[in-house]
């Protein structure tokens, strides 16, 4: 099955749970590159990110359907596949760790791609092991481990900054099907969608998570090539700690996505909010759109 149609199988509408925050709008002139933060943000999402920032979602069953569905066969259906599988997982953060790197990234790939040579070693599961493969069993996982949805209006934004000749970009915690997922659910490739390519940062590519000074930077390598200054950018986040603090530290005007319970984090280990205050607050994406575009 190809992987647009595993996305397409396993996705469906989620729900949003209002906060009782207030917007704080004001009209945003001189703007020339949006930012976006993927999960929680343009997506919703079951935990925020992908399903890595929370292993205590695995279970045996979950990873048992996505190898059947990916055409592997189980040999031993009372092995402990989520232990095995999580332990992966911490194995290779504490490789990034190993080599100095303060906010650690890793690659989902290389994560299966040891666990599933295991598990076949062991005589648990057969199948054939391949790239495609190997891939395939991933976003049968991912996608039923934290389903996503495009968040209302995002859409409609990413049309009008194209109309006005605002640049679209993203920095994203983020894995190989992130960029499917967005493809997959709007129904368009990136490009399609008013995305530059310099100015995506998928944290995978870079062994680096939010809030690194590494994606910030990559970004704005991306934007000078596109002959844009921080100070012409609005980043779009949900978490003050992970978004909208280190795009204030890089100069961009910031915009904190308030609108969804499960989402909206003004939780900060580095400063204090009120140090830090976003460009505007929105809850809802229209208002994003009445800010940048009048």
């Amino acid at each position: 099955m190809a992987a647009s149609k595993i996305i397409q199988t396993l996705s469906h509408p989620l729900g949003e749970t209002p906060t009782q925050v207030k917007p704080k709008l004001k009209k945003l002139s001189d703007i020339r590159a949006v930012i976006f933060d993927v999960y929680g943000t343009l997506l919703i999402s079951n935990v925020g990110s992908n399903s890595m920032s929370n292993v205590s979602l695995e279970s045996d069953g979950a990873i048992q359907e996505a190898l059947i569905a990916s055409e592997f066969e189980i040999l031993e259906p009372e092995a402990k596949l989520s232990e095995q599988y999580v332990g992966y997982i911490h194995a290779h953060y504490d490789i990034r760790r190993s080599e100095g790197i303060l906010f650690p990234e890793i690659n989902i790939y290389d994560v299966w791609q040891d666990y599933l040579n295991e598990l076949f070693t062991q005589g648990i599961i057969d199948g054939d092991l391949t790239e495609c493969s190997i891939k395939r069993v991933i976003l049968n996982h991912e996608f039923r481990v934290n389903p996503v949805w495009p968040r209302k209006g995002t859409l409609e934004v990413l049309r009008s900054l194209q109309d006005s000749d605002i640049c679209s970009g993203a920095i994203s915690t983020a894995q190989f099907y992130t960029k499917l997922a967005l493809e997959t659910l709007y129904q368009n490739s990136l490009d399609t969608l008013g995305f530059k390519k310099p100015i995506c940062v998928w944290s995978f590519e870079h062994w680096h998570v939010k809030p690194s000074d590494v994606l910030f930077e990559a970004c704005i390598a991306g934007l000078h090539a596109l002959k844009i200054e921080p100070g012409e950018v609005l980043y779009v986040g949900n978490d003050m700690r992970n978004d909208i603090i280190p795009a204030h530290k890089f100069g961009f005007r910031t915009a904190l996505f308030a609108g969804d319970k499960k989402s909206y984090n003004i939780t900060s280990t580095e400063g204090d909010i009120n140090a830090c205050k976003p460009t505007v607050v929105f809850t809802e994406f229209s208002q994003l759109q009445d800010c940048l575009l009048y």
